[in-house]
């Protein structure tokens, strides 16, 4: 137990820390595991997927397994050990592998029933109970208040975040009164898109604008409800950067400088905000 900023926090019992942690270094295997046997390793799972979406897969891949990978690690053995950090780190990646998961399940419109599909659904149902599992264990060992100032900036951030997002469905939010076709890049792997669509501006945006909301108003909650967000954005622009970058490198038609341009830097912008308040947040608990 520890007193931070006048309040007190218990740390995580050493059976639930261990217990979450090998659960975590599973999770992490299991997404090595799906990329060793996917069309980046063996190719034994396999996707009817136009070859812009493979390419997007791969670069998803990519990152998965050199950034994904790693976070869940390194927060699986916080966690293990008892260091406050390793729940909050967790959220990211747990809620990173529910999000790509669900469209696996999804994208590729199976005609039939397969263990791949067994597999993949595995992943969403294990990675959305860790990240649910991580939340509440964060609960006991919630970041150190934050002061006025660093909430508004947090939460202010968090509402820009929300909006770039926002952003990147103009299109469709704009067609939608028109009935416009949507993009040809996904017109052959509709239900992949529309997947992503429900889940960006149906769950993402939403609790991006809590958490951005809470921020600016003050609210205790919100601490940790911005570092769960952050975790999420330090994961998932990099890989749509990863997906331009392979478009661009394997000459797709629908590759584009422009997108490789701000999906780098953008992720890098999310990177370094979420790097920076975790690691501020983490230092003033220990």
């Amino acid at each position: 137990m520890t007193t931070t900023a006048g309040r007190t926090t218990t740390r995580p019992t050493s059976t639930s820390s261990t217990g979450f942690g090998l659960l975590l270094l599973s999770l992490a295997g299991l997404l090595a595991l799906n990329t060793a046997l996917g069309p980046l390793g063996v190719g034994l799972i396999r996707y009817d997927f136009p070859d812009t979406i493979d390419h997007q897969l791969w670069g998803l891949e990519i990152v998965t397994v050199l950034l994904v990978v790693p976070v869940l690690v390194a927060a699986a053995v916080l966690t293990i050990r008892g260091r406050p950090g390793g729940p909050l780190l967790a959220i990211g990646p747990a809620a990173y592998t529910t999000y790509m998961f669900v469209q696996y399940v999804l994208g590729p419109e199976y005609d039939h029933y397969s263990l791949t599909v067994l597999f993949h659904l595995a992943l969403v149902t294990l990675s959305g109970a860790l990240a649910l599992w991580a939340w509440r264990l964060s609960a006991d060992v919630a970041p150190p208040a934050a002061t006025g100032r660093q909430r508004r900036v947090r939460g202010a951030l968090l509402l820009g975040f929300a909006a770039f997002v926002l952003l990147r469905y103009t299109g469709g939010l704009v067609g939608a009164w028109s009935g416009s076709a949507i993009g040809a890049e996904f017109a052959a792997s509709r239900t992949f898109f529309w997947s992503i669509f429900l889940l960006d501006l149906g769950v993402v945006v939403p609790l991006t604008v809590v958490a951005g909301v809470g921020a600016v108003a003050g609210r205790p909650w919100a601490d940790r409800a911005v570092l769960a967000v952050l975790g999420w954005y330090a994961l998932v622009p990099p890989s749509v950067a990863a997906m331009a970058v392979v478009m661009l490198v394997r000459d797709d038609p629908h590759a584009s400088i422009a997108s490789v341009t701000l999906l780098s830097v953008a992720s890098l912008v999310f990177g370094a905000v979420a790097y920076r308040v975790f690691r501020s947040s983490v230092q003033r608990e220990e």
